[in-house]
């Protein structure tokens, strides 16, 4: 016994539109992810915590690292010169957002002493950064 087929077989062309458009948006999503975590080189162990806030892109980064290395703005501050290069780069930073000082994210290793931590904000307190976060990783509940 034989069964009629009651679908047609339509051997048109491949519209290369949509495909085209995703390739677009899986490029532009794939140039643009890297961008979206901030001081991806530094490798830092944060500590967890439960209370969280989001980082907005005129947030300042500073970054302590566990072998007691200090970046600002992934760049590395010269431990010979003491906190003047980081003084230094504080003040431009405040000189160039004029009266809107931005907030100032303190990246610390959760490994570095509490007294390293509290003198690095204090400088930053000195320059002007008034408005202060410590960065954390989410805890899990």
């Amino acid at each position: 016994m034989k069964f009629k087929r009651r679908v047609a077989i339509f051997s048109g062309q491949l519209e290369l539109t949509p495909l085209v458009d995703v390739v677009f948006l899986l490029l532009l999503f794939f140039l643009l992810s890297p961008n979206l975590r901030s001081s991806a080189g530094i490798k830092v162990d944060l500590p967890e915590s439960v209370a969280a806030t989001s980082v907005q892109s005129s947030d300042v980064v500073l970054t302590i690292t566990d072998k007691n290395e200090v970046y600002f703005r992934d760049k590395l501050i010269s431990p010979l010169e003491g906190f003047e290069q980081l003084r230094g780069e504080l003040a431009k930073v405040k000189r160039a957002h004029g009266d809107e000082t931005p907030r100032l994210i303190v990246q610390a290793d959760k490994k570095i002493p509490y007294g390293r931590v509290i003198e690095i904000i204090s400088i930053a307190w000195e320059e002007g950064f008034y408005t202060q976060s410590l960065a954390t990783e989410p805890k899990e509940r």
